[in-house]
């Protein structure tokens, strides 16, 4: 028979009356879950509505609404940079968690490491701490940005290279028993970290509440429409695509044919790189910020996501929703889901132009495939049952 155990959830992002922002999603479920068997103690958000989930919740102070208010309030007047920004808020989440722990908790379930005080309270009162990462570890995602950075000959700091908040991770991180990887990479790259935890790989996706619509059997046509679509930082890879189609022009001799839309607001620094470097590419489309994205997905004919690191990129999915094939990295948690069984998706190694070059001329030259490969995905996203994940997650916390 299992003991009963007290299970405290925490999630930096806030709360929503259906589910949560990022992370708090899963923490949402995960609780629910747990609270069915007995088990919860409380999921902890950053802020939350005015409304009663089905579950105990809670922000992480009754005051936390009002800080963040002034926070950005603040930072609209006297603006710091985005990174600095959020390791900010970090902390003081960490510091107001600190005082949710208590000796009746056993175990300390979080979607997010950037916790080292309250990890240090939950040690020393023998709390056992289970960290489950949306992304890889932290010093895997520092060493390909710096990287790439030296490459493009950016200096800028972002979140994954700002050294105070790496020093915060790798301290807080000791503190951690065990990292849940549920997609490859995040386990991969925990197991051969300096973590001298317990590393366990439990596969799973976070799958979007789409509304449900018809397979789209779509029309063949001669104009061949390539899409992209994300807020883009350096992680997201969106050099490497432009480098393929630069190379894809050359060798199709400018084809009229291709075209090329990029969506979504670009980071400062890589719009610099891309306008420096490349400039005069032919047959793009620069769109900027879209409102709909259903707009968007409905007259493309494939889905690049380029990534270098990218958790579970949502957009692919978006891209399986309606149909389109999708050329993606092995880095991008997404893959593992569209990979399955028949697969909805081509995956290729990061950092890799002429990968991404030759599948979009795959893709161009063999429409029907490429068409039954949209299809793939559609058909593995809903047939993917984020239940049984949420419930294998549950059964574990419950016999730890």
């Amino acid at each position: 028979m299992t003991n009963k155990k007290n299970i405290l959830v925490v999630s930096f992002q806030s709360l929503t009356e259906r589910s949560g922002a990022g992370m708090a999603r899963l923490g949402y479920y995960i609780s629910r879950d747990l609270h069915e068997r007995g088990l919860l103690k409380n999921f902890v958000v950053y802020s939350k509505g005015k409304f009663e989930t089905p579950f105990p919740s809670s922000a992480v102070s009754p005051l936390s609404r009002y800080f963040l208010f002034a926070l950005n309030k603040l930072n609209r007047f006297f603006p710091m940079k985005p990174h600095k920004f959020r390791f900010l808020q970090e902390r003081l989440f960490d510091w107001f968690c600190a005082k949710r722990i208590g000796s009746d908790i056993d175990i300390l379930f979080v979607t997010q490491p950037y916790l080292l005080r309250t990890f240090k309270k939950a040690k020393k009162l023998g709390v056992k701490i289970i960290f489950i990462p949306a992304n890889p570890e932290e010093n895997y995602i520092n060493a390909i940005v710096t990287d790439e950075k030296k490459k493009l000959g950016i200096e800028d700091d972002d979140a994954y290279t700002y050294k105070k908040r790496i020093s915060y991770y790798n301290e807080a991180i000791q503190y951690v028993d065990t990292v849940v990887g549920s997609y490859p990479t995040v386990y991969e790259s925990y197991a051969s970290s300096a973590f001298k935890g317990e590393v366990v790989k439990l596969i799973g996706h976070l799958k979007p509440d789409f509304k449900p619509i018809p397979a789209v059997d779509r029309e063949i046509k001669p104009e061949f429409k390539v899409g992209y679509l994300a807020h883009t930082v350096i992680l997201k890879g969106l050099q490497y695509l432009f480098e393929a189609w630069e190379m894809l022009m050359k060798e199709t001799g400018n084809d009229g044919n291709l075209k090329l839309y990029v969506a979504g607001g670009i980071d400062e620094s890589m719009h610099e790189h891309l306008v420096k470097n490349h400039l005069n590419i032919k047959n793009v489309q620069l769109i900027g910020r879209i409102a709909d994205v259903p707009e968007f997905m409905k007259d493309k004919d494939l889905f690049i996501v380029p990534s270098l690191v990218d958790g579970g990129p949502y957009t692919a999915l978006e891209a399986a929703h309606y149909c389109l094939p999708v050329i993606i990295t092995e880095n991008s948690g997404s893959s593992e889901l569209l990979g399955r069984a028949n697969s909805g998706c081509h995956i290729i190694p990061i950092k890799d132009a002429q990968s991404i070059k030759n599948e979009i001329l795959w893709a161009y030259n063999n429409r029907q495939e490429a068409k039954q490969l949209g299809l793939n995905a559609k058909y593995n996203l809903e047939h993917y049952k984020m239940e049984d994940f949420i419930s294998l997650l549950a059964d574990y916390l419950e016999k730890v």
